[in-house]
């Protein structure tokens, strides 16, 4: 993966998260509306049933046949995500109290229960949940690179002192840097694909019925 396609990768990342973000907090709109004759000269006619069944269609055997093509690539990618984000827990916990630290330890079995539960649903994915997944494991990226937004998380809920969070940026420092060559070096497609690969046996399945 270029560098130039990874600045876009991320780019994107950040605009989905930040949009999502000001969508929780900001359930009105933030400006008032535009004229109505602006609006009118603008507008985009609404799509036809046809277009919105284009938009959202998915060849579910051609999705299956990427992800059994690129599991080695995405095995490989999910199992290096996971030695970053351990190598992070083991070096942040040894800065905290036993009390936070094992405050910070039950959050991350909490967080692996919510994933187990979720990997052992057995109904079909539909198209939708199978496109919002894909966008998921694009979003990750932001989450896994940006420092200041998780370590003003962390600080909040662990009650960081400053030279804990100099320590902690420090880490998550070194912790994006490990993510971005994962990044670089790790194919569009297949970082798209990482959170489906668990998932395949749901998504080769064919769609609920609506």
């Amino acid at each position: 993966m270029s560098q130039r396609l990874l600045v876009a990768f991320i780019t994107v990342a950040v605009f989905i998260a930040g949009y999502a973000a000001r969508w929780i907090t900001e359930p009105g709109p933030a400006v008032p509306p535009a004229p109505v004759a602006l609006a009118q000269e603008f507008a985009r006619p609404a799509p036809s049933a046809g277009e919105r069944r284009g938009e959202r269609q998915l060849d579910r055997a051609r999705l299956v046949a990427e992800i059994h093509k690129l599991r080695p690539q995405i095995e490989a990618y999910s199992a290096r995500m996971q030695e970053i984000d351990a190598e992070f827990d083991r070096e942040f916990v040894q800065l905290l109290p036993s009390a936070q630290g094992e405050k910070y330890l039950a959050s991350q079995r909490r967080y692996a229960e919510r994933d187990a539960k979720r990997a052992a649903k057995s109904e079909p994915l539909s198209n939708e949940e199978i496109h919002r997944e894909q966008e998921r494991s694009l979003t990750w990226v932001y989450f896994k690179v940006t420092v200041t937004p998780r370590l003003e998380m962390l600080t909040r809920d662990y009650g960081l002192d400053a030279t804990q969070q100099a320590a902690a940026r420090s880490l998550l420092t070194l912790r994006r840097s490990k993510f971005l060559a994962l990044f670089d070096s790790t194919p569009h497609l297949s970082v798209r694909l990482s959170g489906l690969a668990p998932l395949i046996e749901r998504v080769a399945a064919p769609a609920p019925p609506r």
